[in-house]
């Protein structure tokens, strides 16, 4: 089951996060990386209250049994700020499930009018939003040590 993350569940929300990030990205990452990925979950947990009740902010979890397998998280409606999924549950269509929700209640907001989304993909899940249709705008960059691929999709009704 897909639904909002709301406050009570903000805190598995975010470990997961942290989990796979540790598990799968940060190997590749500098120390300043590393680092700067924790301290915008540290913020997700101090802020993103305010920011979800503004709308600033929204996440989706992907539930199962009360345990949340996996997060997605959008900024400003259009950019996909996180995307992480249990380990143990890759590749069973999660991830698509998810980034299908985020489409559906973009589209619902503004029926017919087409948008774009943009992401800056870890380089670990530049092919995962491949497969979703977003295309790379621009070589891999670096920013307070976090490497990304901007990348960017054209969505149509």
């Amino acid at each position: 089951m897909i639904k909002k993350i709301e406050n009570n569940d903000l805190a598995a929300a975010v470990d997961l996060a942290n989990l796979v990030f540790h598990e799968f990205i940060a190997d590749g990452y500098s120390a300043e990386g590393r680092q700067t990925f924790t301290d915008y979950l540290d913020y997700k947990l101090e802020e993103m209250t305010e920011d979800l009740a503004t709308g600033h902010k929204k996440l989706w979890g992907f539930f199962k049994d009360n345990q949340i397998l996996g997060v997605i998280g959008t900024r400003d409606d259009l950019h996909v700020s996180l995307m992480f999924v249990d380990k143990n549950h890759h590749h069973q269509g999660i991830a698509r499930a998810l980034f299908n929700t985020v489409i559906a209640d973009l589209k619902s907001q503004q029926p017919g009018k087409p948008f774009v989304m943009s992401v800056n993909s870890s380089p670990y899940a530049v092919e995962v939003y491949r497969r979703f249709g977003f295309e790379a705008t621009a070589p891999e960059q670096v920013n307070k040590g976090i490497r990304f691929v901007p990348m960017k999709l054209m969505v149509d009704d």
